[in-house]
């Protein structure tokens, strides 16, 4: 195996087996909160969208508890199963979250702007401006898509910290097999 100074690491200090570890934790731990809130804001009592929350959320916990296998284990195979499951899981929130995007900007207008309406002050003349909708609206549109690139940069950044320890997981196994093969041919 590789010394430890030849090692990799991310955000300049910390080794690429602890980080994936704490981003499998952090993700479990945004998994399970979300999950929570997505179960206690589904107030409608609709059996189907329970289950696809709690289908949603086994799928996002089994894939935390597989990067921490990773973490531990240094298994090809796992870390392999892994990285290609985050990367899946990355493009299947970002086609999710521009579809989002897309709903609030198409159907969700007259809600948004009712909010917007209801929550500013009347002016001096007791009138609130159609302009100041507008820009409420168009705020609201804003920061939704920044939100939504700001997730996609971290689930980027997190895969790519995955990918580096996968390479590091492969070159650990490709040298054991190498050693092993060597000691083979001298007994």
């Amino acid at each position: 195996m590789a010394k430890d100074k030849d090692r990799d690491v991310c955000c300049c200090c910390i080794k690429l087996r602890l980080a994936v570890a704490i981003i499998s934790l952090l993700y479990l731990a945004i998994a399970a909160a979300t999950t929570y809130q997505k179960y206690v804001a589904n107030d409608t009592g609709n059996q189907t969208a329970k289950i696809i929350i709690f289908v949603s959320g086994g799928v996002q916990v089994f894939i935390g508890f597989l990067g921490l296998l990773s973490a531990i284990t240094k298994s090809v195979f796992i870390t392999k199963t892994y990285t290609f499951l985050w990367w899946l899981l990355t493009l299947v929130v970002l086609g999710f979250s521009v579809a989002n995007l897309y709903f609030i900007v198409k159907n969700d207008r007259p809600e948004i702007e009712k909010s917007c309406r209801d929550g500013f002050k009347p002016r001096d003349d007791g009138v609130i401006s159609e302009e100041d909708v507008n820009n409420c609206y168009r705020v609201v549109v804003i920061i939704s898509a920044v939100v939504l690139a700001v997730q996609f940069v971290i689930m980027c950044l997190f895969g790519w910290v995955n990918q580096r320890f996968l390479r590091e997981v492969r070159q650990d196994a490709a040298i054991a097999d190498a050693l092993k093969a060597v000691d083979e041919v001298e007994a």
